[in-house]
């Protein structure tokens, strides 16, 4: 399976728009990586678009500035990345693999949520093999660039 890009995680975008967080300094090498177009094209989903602006408007107390450049981000002059969506049958996919993954049998793994097991079904089913993500539990699923 040829990878045709890469999906950005809620991480990449709280970096890239808020200066405080932990992974700022990672997230504006990553973009400047990117921007070259080695690695293909960007994609998110509104999954991530939604635990974002949520996070970055907690963390920030919805300071303007801050909102004003996650939205350039998203939908402006700089957007990043093509939104993906889940239709019925890949929300069916992401409950399934959400109920497996989550299930009392696999007590050795750590739990994903929801929202990034949607990441997961929608990689594999767009046959995007590499997500930027500070999260390990991707590792199982994806090749993680941080």
């Amino acid at each position: 399976m040829i990878s045709i890009g890469i999906f950005l995680d809620t991480g990449f975008y709280v970096g890239l728009c808020h200066s405080k967080d932990k992974y700022a300094k990672n997230c504006d090498d990553l973009l400047k990586l990117l921007s070259k177009g080695d690695h293909g094209l960007l994609y998110t989903s509104r999954f991530i678009i939604s635990e974002a602006t949520t996070l970055i408007a907690l963390r920030t107390n919805s300071h303007e500035d801050t909102l004003t450049h996650l939205e350039t981000l998203l939908w402006g002059d700089e957007k990043l990345a093509t939104i993906l969506y889940l239709d019925s049958e890949l929300e069916r996919q992401t409950w399934e693999l959400f109920r497996k993954i989550n299930s009392v049998d696999l007590k050795d793994k750590k739990p994903m949520s929801f929202v990034d097991i949607s990441s997961v079904i929608l990689c594999k089913h767009h046959q995007i093999e590499n997500i930027v993500s500070f999260d390990t539990h991707f590792d199982r699923f994806l090749q993680r660039i941080n």
